[in-house]
């Protein structure tokens, strides 16, 4: 029996994990800036404490308390989007959190297995020549969210090489799947098709740049990931979690709308452009696939499907 801490226990991936951990014998510990009832309720053996990752003391205590075998990093500002609006904010909540849960395992001298997420948009701007992009891609990261990536990953292979702490990386493409917020682009789509079914508003889709190509994992088959990581990995190794396909974001719409029976259209909204935006992006999950054995096994129809009856569920 393990003893499993995940931060970020109450955002996307964080929920998901914990419901995979909790169908197990382990001790599952989440963490968050506030817990809502929800969680408690959904996953009742999961042991649920607030903490604010910015503040070191608070960091130190709770880490003291649990002394957990394995942390599960996903705590994180996660918004491209957001990270135009407010780079300090997401500066701050990506690398100084961090840091806190290095220097406090530091401290108490815990010898913690730390599984940190990173993101594709480390790799940023890619020449479609090198795509797929595996891990031995250079950073040119294109937006202040990305280059707060990009510090987590090399403070991990920092803090790895010279405190011998064991520190395993994933940098995990685009992630979707039921209970997404609707500020990203799919879920968003998905969004607001349930409502337009439900009546709540026009029959119009807002839509962003549908013409850039993007790698979606189903956020289930990504967390079954993270925790292969946990318990296969060597420390210092670095992953690509990904699906190994590009997927175009009109199509992906597409399907969502194949799903529906409602009349719908199309609106652009120029508004939700990027002010640098990457055309494509594929991984190369080889690596993950010959040395962990994970590989993604839900089908990206089934995932679009689950994502819009989440949201048909939710809106009522």
């Amino acid at each position: 029996m393990a003893r499993y801490l995940i931060t970020g226990a109450n955002g996307f991936c964080g929920r998901h994990l914990a419901e995979l951990l909790s169908n197990g014998d382990d001790e599952v510990y989440g963490i968050s800036r506030s817990i809502p009832d929800i969680l408690t309720i959904s996953h009742p053996t999961v042991i649920y404490e607030q903490c604010n990752l910015i503040d070191h003391t608070s960091v130190f205590n709770i880490l003291k308390k649990i002394k957990p075998e394995c942390i599960f990093h996903l705590a994180a500002e996660s918004s491209v989007a957001s990270s135009w609006k407010s780079p300090i904010n997401i500066m701050n909540n990506n690398v100084i959190s961090q840091i806190n849960i290095f220097e406090a395992l530091r401290e108490l001298e815990l010898p913690t297995r730390i599984v940190i997420a990173g993101s594709s948009e480390e790799y940023g701007l890619i020449n479609e020549s090198d795509l797929p992009v595996n891990e031995k891609c250079c950073f040119n990261p294109l937006s202040t969210y990305a280059v707060s990536k990009v510090s987590q990953d090399m403070l991990a292979y920092q803090y790895y090489k010279s405190y011998n702490m064991d520190i395993v990386r994933v940098r995990s493409f685009n992630l979707t799947g039921p209970g997404r917020p609707p500020t990203y682009a799919l879920s968003s789509f998905a969004h607001q098709i349930a409502q337009i079914e439900k009546n709540k508003s026009k029959n119009v889709i807002s839509v962003g740049n549908l013409d850039v190509k993007r790698d979606y994992t189903d956020v289930r088959d990504a967390v079954k990931g993270y925790y292969k990581v946990a318990l296969n990995a060597k420390p210092g190794t670095v992953y690509n979690l990904c699906s190994g396909k590009a997927y175009s974001l009109r199509d992906l719409l597409n399907i969502l709308i194949s799903l529906s029976t409602a009349e719908l259209s199309i609106e652009i909204d120029y508004s939700k452009h990027r002010p640098s935006d990457l055309p494509v992006m594929q991984g190369d999950n080889t690596k993950i696939k010959s040395e962990i054995g994970w590989m993604p096994e839900i089908e990206i129809h089934k995932t679009l499907s689950d994502l819009l009856n989440y949201w048909r569920n939710y809106l009522v």
